[in-house]
């Protein structure tokens, strides 16, 4: 009869995590799907691993059958100590934090896990070690912890438009782990793209992880001087060398995410000029002209290789 109480204790637990998502509005991060694992008796527990080491804001998903008034969440930035017991927030090497959610007030909500009810709060976590988990342990034997099977981490340190390595962010891939950086200011606001002879440089890619191809294609055919791409392959800012004139598609991200084409609170914080900018990308064979964009507009043209435009690097993370 014990096993059989156990095993229908458990069916009740993982049935209650089935929710519609789709019913809340997630908030920006990385979805995180929870393992579950049943510690013995009632003291069941859910646990969500970071996806990376950086820093984040946390929010779980309170299901609408969520009935705790102090449903327990222990946050291991660092994870836990081996043989450790007590989730202690001044161990400096595994420190452990613990945050209380009323869930009667946030059925089918999203709810921040903070400090002192902070909403800045945010936990530098240790890729492979770090977790967040919840906990049952402090209910009674009668009490059920309904979870949801998700939780968000928001990564507030690689975030377009943050500052990081070198620039500022203006993509993330599908990851969020990796993407494009623009540097913080501009490289120069008139230069031309070639050195003074009209070549085909085979620099014709356009794409998203072209531009640094590209812009070693430039070089090779065009050889030393002073012109847009070599500008970009030149510049050293901080430890990061590693630059590149970007793609045409990579010049537009950056207009439409951290230039004047940004919706609000980003717009033009990478402090473009409302002037025509000088991409990677060559756009006709006969070797004249290469592509342009208006970061007053957002307009897209052919330049001739001659026209002294602005310049803005970018390094890939």
């Amino acid at each position: 009869m014990k096993n059989l109480m156990k095993q229908l204790a458990l069916t009740l637990v993982l049935a209650a995590m089935t929710v519609t998502v789709a019913q809340a509005v997630a908030p920006t991060g990385k979805l995180v799907t929870a393992t579950i694992a049943l510690q013995g008796g009632s003291d069941s527990a859910a646990k969500w691993s970071a996806p990376f080491t950086s820093t984040y804001k946390v929010h779980v998903l309170v299901p609408k059958t969520g009935t705790v008034t102090s449903a327990l969440y222990r946050v291991y930035p660092k994870g836990k100590k081996v043989g450790g017991v007590d989730c202690v927030n001044t161990d400096a090497k595994f420190p452990c934090y613990e945050v209380t959610v009323d869930q009667t007030q946030y059925q089918t909500m999203w709810v921040q896990l903070m400090l002192n009810g902070d909403a800045e709060t945010e936990w530098d976590f240790v890729k492979g070690k770090g977790y967040v988990t919840a906990v049952a342990g402090n209910l009674s034997a009668t009490e059920m912890l309904n979870l949801s099977a998700v939780a968000s981490f928001e990564d507030t340190v690689r975030a377009i438009g943050k500052n990081y390595q070198g620039g500022i962010v203006f993509y993330l891939d599908s990851t969020g782990e990796h993407g494009l950086i623009a540097a913080p200011a501009d490289q120069s606001i008139g230069i031309q793209w070639y050195n003074g002879i009209d070549i085909t440089t085979g620099a014709t890619g356009t794409a998203i992880g072209t531009g640094l191809a590209n812009t070693d294609k430039i070089i090779e055919a065009q050889g030393a001087g002073s012109y847009a791409a070599k500008l970009c392959a030149e510049l050293v800012i901080g430890a990061y060398s590693d630059w590149y004139l970007p793609s045409k598609d990579e010049l537009n991200l950056m207009y439409h995410n951290i230039g004047q084409g940004a919706a609000a609170p980003l717009t033009n914080v990478g402090g473009f000029a409302g002037a025509w900018y000088w991409n990677s990308s060559e756009s006709v064979a006969n070797g004249y002209s290469a592509w342009t964009q208006d970061f007053g507009s957002g307009n897209r043209s052919h330049g001739a290789k001659y026209f002294a435009n602005a310049v803005r690097a970018v390094r890939a993370f």
